[in-house]
Parts: structure tokens; C-alpha cells; sequence
């Protein structure tokens, strides 16, 4: 029972990631043990064999670590299970100690939440309901000046701003605040999210492009997208579904209004104007997932459909899509999860075959020091091993000077676990494996008379679980996520070129004869991308390397903008649109062929990882939009933000050695 206490306090105080308010902790912690009780007993029935025990662990480490696509909330706790498997698939074979190992356990988890709860009540960080109801606070006030005078704001506002709209990027919350998980809710605010940052950015670039003279029709818009940011903000402030708000009837209203406004004098600014239903369209993004997010499935059926379509979605649908999207050897999260299953999986195979007395030392070994990559592996096993030598010596003279009485070991317990869970993870790998490795001779003195020989053992066994590890991160996907990303980019970037492509033949054809746009390979591609490259972002690299590689993020928003472009601009292609003449539609498609062009050798250069980029045919700017189609000035807008994103990311492409390493 005392072992399983210990080791439960271990597993989901020290190896899970859990955070948030002690409370919130604690109730994780709850949730976790019927699931951390039903793993120690299969763990113990399947120690019965070596070859059981191997094919367990390898389930389990497969399972637990590819639960990263449920969330970081999910997945924070996975060491933590995999550890309660571990634990309990070493011999001796004692089913008749289930009863004994499973009281333990829930003896230590339960006072670990206690703990949480009552002794640590950290403060409860400021969530991303909070941070997206600034967010559209701010949206709210941008569109109202832009209405009234066409200005933003000073730079002290601008700033202010920025700052709201950079606290809404994922990477600025703790992983369990995320909005990462497959379900309804989280997918709502990630897509609010990520249209408030859109649409912060438009009002702000609306103001640099204003027209010489007051257009009301723009104005209108704008007043409308201020009403629904505000409704908006006041609904998530509060946690209530927002009351539907006006910019949809202003869309259409708009809409109408331009079409008849197309021979006025002075002529307008198609745009300006254009710009302005960009933000106006982001803005109602922002309240429809701000509605999905708090009122649930009972908001039904959301236009549009290939937009919102997890809405109305059953939840089996929507963990079942998250799924399959990762059940792909292209998705950094099956690579990780292939990786710790074969590692821990060749782990307990060895211990068995070797017979080794604390075998349960070389999975832990394997589960702590195994990277993303071969280079951090490495590197982390030698601090390992350097620090596991100086522990075990240290160690060693301990047992000698304090002899075998259980209660002097008793009492260096506390203090001990003190030092190696703060002072481990504040200097590093090296002192804290020196610090656990004490704590192991600790514990383990308080069981059974223990002598020096006690800490050769564990050295040996953190040595065989490092070797396996260095093996299995040179056998799979040894580069991590460095060229899985450049697969993703090129992939994502290949299937924005023919976005662009569709979206502009779409709107030249007209409508009810055009062939619907299909977005799904273009969302697929850009949920592999954005998972390659958070992780690539946690993989350090040699300077000479990351240095001059290109900035990853833009591609990532040449995806999001085409995939939102591709969902709007065709939904405002009216019936009734003037005929385009031979010389408008050429132009459209040679922009749009241009700019395909562009993104595939984009791609290209990303799969032959090294070339620099041929400028022979430059990105022109955009001609004049046509006067009499407000259409084809929406399509020309977004093939302009679009063609900024590529000069952008092809800037910095153009370095030497820019594609990263190979």
C-alpha cells in the first residue's frame, strides 16, 4: 500500500501536467483515479507473463500518449496512467495484492487532491472566455470610431490593441486552457478566437485605407459591426448565449445597397468598401461561434454549413474526425505516440528477458528521457546518466553513514521529495535525476534493509532504459517534427494554391453553374500544419539552423485566410452581378494564376528542402477593381491580403539554407 501511495502522489503530482486553479487540480485528480485504478489492476493480472506485460505497455503507451488529439486537458495526465501501468506489470505476480495495490493508490490520489484543494489554491488564471470577451470589447470600440470619423484610435490605443489581440493566441494560456479538444465548445471559441484576431487586425488596417471622402454606406457596416461585438462581449462576459446580432441583415442590406451604388459620382472606393465586408464577415463569425460556444447543439443548423459545420454535429462525429485526421503517419501525434510505444513496449521486453530485479526503473528511464527528436534525447541522456552517477554515489554514502534504521529514512522522506520535484525541474535533467535517484534510496530504505548496491542497480537500469531510448528515437521519426513540418507546409501551401484556383473560377462562372468550393483537404491540411509546428517550436535547434528558416507562422496564415476567403467570397456572388467583361475576368485569372503559381513553388522549395526561391515571375500588385461588379473587388481583396502573406513568407525564405535542416 505504501509503495502505491508514493507512486500515485508521483504519477499525477509530478509527471502530469495539470493546471489551473487548485481546485480545478484537484478535480482532475478525482476524474483521473477510476482510470488509474483500472490500470494498475490489468497491470498486475498481466504480469502474469513477459509477453502479456509487453503487449499491454504497448497498448497503453500508444493510447495515452496519442490522446494529445482530445486536448491538452486530456493529455496532461498521461505520464501519470502510464506510470500506474508500469508500476503494477513487474513481477512478483501477486493478483491477491490487487486489492492492497488499488487502496494504496486511491489513498495517495486522494490526498493529493486534498491537498490541491485546501493547501495549494492557486488563483485561477483569466480564461479564454474572458480574454475573448475583451477581445470583442475592443472590436466594438475600433468600428465605432471607424464609423464616426474613420480613425482607430492613437498609438497608445493601437498598442492596447495588439496586446488584446495577442492574448487570444493559445501559446499565452496554460496547455489545459487551451481551446484544443475536439469537442463542440472548444472548436467554438478557437474559431471566435481566431476571427477576433482577424478582425481586430482588418479595423485597424481600415483606418490606413480610408477613403478622401465620408462613405456611409461603409459607415452603416461598420456601426452594425459594432453592435454585434458588443452584444457579443456582453454575452461571453456573462456566459449567456448572445442575442442575434444585426450585422447579417447589415451584410445583406450592404450588399444591395452596393450593388446599386455602383454608378454613383464620385465613384466609390470598391475597396475600401470590400475591406470593410471583410471585417463585417469576421465580425459575424465571431458572434455565430460566440452563440455555438454557449448555447450548444441547440443552436441547430449555422450558415455557413462547410464553416460551422461541427454546430449541430453529434459528438461521436466530432471526436471521431479529430481522430482520423491524426491516424496518419503525417501527424506529428501518431509519430509521438508510435515513438513512446515502441520505446516502452522494447523497455519491458528487455527488463523481462534480463530478469532485472527493479526492471520498473528502465521503463521510467524510457518514459522521462525519450524526446521528439534523436539530439534532445541524446542530450538529455547523458545529463541523465552524468546525474544518476552522482545521485547513486551520493546516495551510497548515505546508507552507509545512517545504516538500515527505517525511521531516520522516514523522517529525510519530506524534505527529499521537497528538493527533487522544485530544485529538479528549476536546474535541469542532470541534478534532477541525482535528486531522484536519493529519493528512490530513501524510499526503498524504509521497506527492506538496502545497501549501496541498491543505488548500482537503479544506475544500471537508468543506463539499459536510456540505450533503449536512444535506439527507438534513431529508429522512428528521428528528426521530430523538423521535417514532418516541412511536409505540412507543403502540403497546406499545395492545397491553398488550388483554393485560389477554385475560389476563382467559382466566381467567374457565376452562380448555378459553378462547382461548389471544397475546403475540407485545405482544413484537414491546416490542422496537421498547426500541430507540426507547435511541436517544432518546442524542439530546439542548432542557430545555424532555425536561424535562417522561414517564419513557419506565415504559411499557417496564408492557410487560414484562403480557407476563410474560400467560405465567404462566393457567398456574396449575387445572381443579379454584372456581366464581366473578356478583360476584367483575364485579369482575375491571372492574378489568381499568379498567385497559385507562387504558392506551389512555395511548396515545391519546402519539399526539396534547400533551393532558394526563382522571383521569375514576380507577384504583380492588384489592377483596379472592377467598377460595376463589387464581386469580383471582394475577390481581388482577399487575393491581396493572400499575396501579402506569400511576399512575406517568401522574404524570408530567400535566406540561405532557408528551408531548415534536412
Amino acid at each position: 500500500m505504501s509503495v502505491y501511495a508514493l507512486f500515485g502522489v508521483i504519477a499525477f503530482g509530478v509527471l502530469s501536467r495539470t493546471t489551473g486553479s487548485g481546485r480545478a487540480r484537484s478535480a482532475g485528480v478525482v476524474r483521473a483515479l477510476p482510470v488509474a485504478l483500472t490500470l494498475t489492476a490489468v497491470g498486475t493480472l498481466l504480469a502474469v507473463h513477459t509477453v502479456t506485460a509487453v503487449l499491454g505497455m504497448v497498448v497503453v503507451g500508444f493510447t495515452f500518449t496519442f490522446s494529445a488529439v482530445a486536448g491538452p486537458r486530456v493529455a496532461g495526465p498521461a505520464g501519470g496512467f502510464q506510470l500506474c501501468y508500469i508500476l503494477a506489470c513487474f513481477p512478483p505476480y501477486a493478483p491477491q495484492q490487487i486489492g492492497d495495490r488499488l487502496a494504496g493508490l486511491a489513498l495517495g490520489m486522494v490526498l493529493l487532491a486534498a491537498v490541491e484543494a485546501r493547501l495549494l489554491p492557486e488563483k485561477p488564471t483569466r480564461g479564454y472566455r474572458t480574454r475573448l470577451a475583451l477581445a470583442a470589447a475592443a472590436a466594438a470600440q475600433l468600428a465605432a470610431r471607424l464609423a464616426a470619423d474613420g480613425r482607430t484610435g492613437d498609438g497608445a490605443d493601437d498598442r492596447t490593441v495588439d496586446c488584446v489581440a495577442d492574448d487570444l493566441s493559445p501559446a499565452r494560456l496554460p496547455q489545459g486552457e487551451r481551446p484544443a479538444a475536439p469537442s463542440r465548445t472548444s472548436r467554438a471559441y478557437a474559431q471566435a478566437g481566431a476571427s477576433a484576431r482577424t478582425l481586430l487586425h482588418q479595423l485597424r488596417g481600415l483606418s490606413h485605407t480610408r477613403p478622401d471622402r465620408p462613405d456611409t454606406l461603409a459607415a452603416a457596416l461598420l456601426d452594425a459591426v459594432a453592435d454585434t461585438c458588443r452584444n457579443s462581449a456582453e454575452a461571453l462576459g456573462v456566459g449567456a448565449p448572445p442575442r442575434p446580432g444585426a450585422v447579417h441583415e447589415a451584410i445583406v442590406r450592404f450588399q444591395s445597397a452596393r450593388r446599386r451604388a455602383v454608378h454613383e459620382r464620385p465613384e466609390p472606393d470598391p475597396r475600401f468598401r470590400a475591406a470593410v465586408l471583410a471585417a463585417a464577415e469576421s465580425a459575424r463569425n465571431v458572434e455565430l461561434a460566440a452563440r455555438v460556444a454557449l448555447d450548444g447543439r441547440r443552436i441547430g443548423r449555422v450558415e455557413p454549413r462547410s464553416l460551422f459545420w461541427y454546430a449541430d454535429a453529434p459528438t461521436w462525429r466530432l471526436w471521431s474526425r479529430r481522430v482520423r485526421a491524426h491516424l496518419t503517419p503525417r501527424s506529428v501525434l501518431f509519430q509521438n505516440a508510435v515513438r513512446v510505444a515502441i520505446g516502452l513496449g522494447a523497455a519491458r521486453l528487455v527488463a523481462g528477458l534480463l530478469d532485472l530485479s527493479h526492471g520498473f526503473w528502465v521503463l521510467l528511464a524510457v518514459l522521462t528521457l525519450v524526446r521528439t527528436t534523436v539530439v534532445q534525447t541524446r542530450q538529455a541522456v547523458a545529463r541523465a546518466l552524468v546525474g544518476t552517477l552522482a545521485g547513486a554515489l551520493c546516495a551510497a554514502a548515505l546508507l552507509r553513514v545512517l545504516g538500515t534504521d527505517s525511521l531516520v529514512y522516514a523522517a529525510l522522506l519530506a524534505p527529499v521529495m521537497l528538493a527533487a520535484f522544485t530544485l529538479g525541474p528549476l536546474w535541469g535533467i542532470a541534478w534532477g535525476q541525482a535528486l531522484f535517484t536519493v529519493l528512490v534510496s530513501v524510499v526503498f530504505a524504509q521497506l527492506a534493509p538496502a545497501t549501496w548496491q541498491l543505488d548500482e542497480v537503479r544506475f544500471l537500469d537508468v543506463l539499459v532504459g536510456s540505450t533503449v531510448g536512444l535506439l527507438c528515437g534513431l529508429v522512428a521519426w528521428p528528426r521530430g517534427a523538423r521535417r514532418e513540418l516541412l511536409n505540412a507546409m507543403a502540403r497546406l501551401l499545395r492545397e491553398c494554391a488550388a483554393l485560389v484556383t477554385s475560389v476563382t473560377t467559382a466566381i467567374l462562372t457565376g452562380p448555378g453553374r459553378r462547382t461548389p468550393v471544397d475546403g475540407e483537404p485545405a482544413s484537414h491540411a491546416l490542422v496537421l500544419a498547426q500541430t507540426a509546428y507547435a511541436q517544432y517550436l518546442s524542439e530546439p535547434g542548432p542557430p545555424e539552423q532555425d536561424g535562417d528558416a522561414p517564419d513557419w507562422h506565415l504559411a499557417l496564415m496564408v492557410g487560414q485566410h484562403a480557407l476563410a476567403g474560400s467560405y465567404w467570397i462566393p457567398l456574396y456572388d449575387r445572381p443579379d452581378r454584372a456581366v464581366l467583361t473578356e478583360q476584367e475576368g483575364h485579369e482575375a485569372r491571372r492574378q489568381a494564376g499568379a498567385l497559385s503559381r507562387a504558392l506551389t513553388a512555395t511548396a515545391a522549395a519546402a519539399d526539396q528542402r534547400g533551393p532558394s526561391y526563382d522571383p521569375a515571375e514576380p507577384l504583380a500588385p492588384v489592377g483596379p477593381p472592377a467598377a460595376d461588379a463589387p464581386e469580383l473587388a471582394d475577390l481581388e481583396q482577399w487575393l491581396a491580403v493572400l499575396r501579402n502573406d506569400v511576399h512575406l513568407l517568401r522574404a524570408t525564405a530567400s535566406r540561405p539554407h532557408a528551408a531548415g535542416p534536412s
